[in-house]
């Protein structure tokens, strides 16, 4: 029983060991196939932030934190974020959870979201301890609720804008299946932008992470597995 729990520990630390590596002011694509890996990766970061001791930002998206949340609890996994270091950046959507901080509405004019996010985001950053790891949750519905190919990649365009910024660790989760049957085509071009794109797939233990593309190159190719076991 010890061995088998000193491998999930190792496994952890893997995971941690590639978060660790991603540089302040990248922009991670996290790309997943449909399962509960949301889920496994809200619970991952949330546990690593408050282990490492530094800020988790949340951008919810149309309720996406809502439904992973409700998601966990019906398979039994506790995420907990009633923490002093967890705060939410919401666009959209009705129910609010987590420590929401700043609420953007949402307008289908991407100029005009895009100006009220980038402002409203910065003040929430400037307020928040940096580096932060900023989490995106919800992007498939955000480029779903856009009106024209233009929208679609000036949104595209101020994420690449977003590179650079120090104060955070972006990384962006999103379901490969849904952006690939979006009405207008994006991921390939959030796949050029990212600095480093991941991809995870079901497995048995939780989730399995696999390093596809990386400005450090010793990032590439390695995989781990996101163990979900020993959590409850």
């Amino acid at each position: 029983m010890t061995k088998f729990i000193k491998v999930r520990t190792m496994e952890w630390k893997t995971t941690a060991k590639i978060v660790d590596s991603v540089l302040p002011g990248e922009t991670v694509l996290m790309e997943y196939t449909t399962s509960y890996i949301p889920e496994f990766l809200l619970r991952f970061f949330v546990d690593y932030t408050t282990e490492k001791n530094i800020p988790l930002v949340i951008d919810d998206d149309f309720d996406a934190l809502y439904t992973i949340l409700t998601n966990a609890r019906r398979i039994g996994l506790t995420i907990d974020l009633d923490r002093d270091n967890v705060y939410v950046l919401k666009t959209g959507g009705k129910f609010e959870v987590g420590n929401v901080v700043v609420t953007i509405p949402f307008h289908p004019d991407s100029r005009v979201y895009l100006a009220n996010y980038a402002e409203a985001s910065s003040k929430a950053l400037q307020e928040i301890q940096s580096p932060a790891i900023n989490l995106v949750l919800g992007l498939e519905e955000l480029f779903l609720s856009v009106n024209n190919p233009l929208d679609a990649y000036q949104m595209v365009i101020r994420m690449q804008k977003f590179i650079g910024n120090k104060k955070r660790k972006a990384f962006y989760v999103v379901n490969e299946e849904a952006m690939k049957n979006l009405p207008i085509k994006v991921l390939g071009e959030l796949e050029r932008i990212s600095t480093t794109v991941v991809r995870l797939t079901s497995s048995s233990a939780g989730a399995n992470l696999k390093v596809l593309k990386s400005v450090n190159p010793r990032l590439v190719g390695m995989e781990t597995v996101i163990d979900v076991g020993r959590w409850g």
